[in-house]
């Protein structure tokens, strides 16, 4: 059956959201865009096997990966939690063009225990 993979979290846009949704793809699980207030932002959070969690990434290393479009050249951010059934937590973050990944700060261990 596989290893199940937990991930979380958040992008925020400054102009790249429609590119954003064209690289998510219509309908893709896990995904949501709220609507109402001042932020433009997707949110993430779904469990997937191992082997899927390249998929993901790739989505998000894309987003990220959007150019700055308004006067102050603001970059995709933002933040994602990965749990891993056998090697932890992970962070992803996003931010400067890229996914930045290392470990979870144990301050966030309480999401999973």
């Amino acid at each position: 059956m596989g290893t199940w993979i937990y991930i979380r979290g958040w992008l925020e846009f400054y102009g790249q959201r429609r590119e954003a949704e064209r690289i998510i793809g219509e309908g893709a699980e896990g995904w949501t865009f709220p609507k109402g207030g001042w932020l433009d932002a997707a949110c993430y959070a779904r469990a997937v096997r191992e082997h899927e969690v390249d998929e993901v990434l790739d989505q998000i290393r894309q987003i990220a990966a959007l150019p700055g479009t308004d006067e102050d050249n603001d970059r995709v951010c933002g933040l994602f939690f990965a749990f891993h059934e056998v090697e932890g937590q992970a962070e992803w973050q996003v931010r400067d063009g890229e996914v930045v990944i290392g470990p979870a700060p144990p301050r966030y261990d309480y999401l999973w225990n």
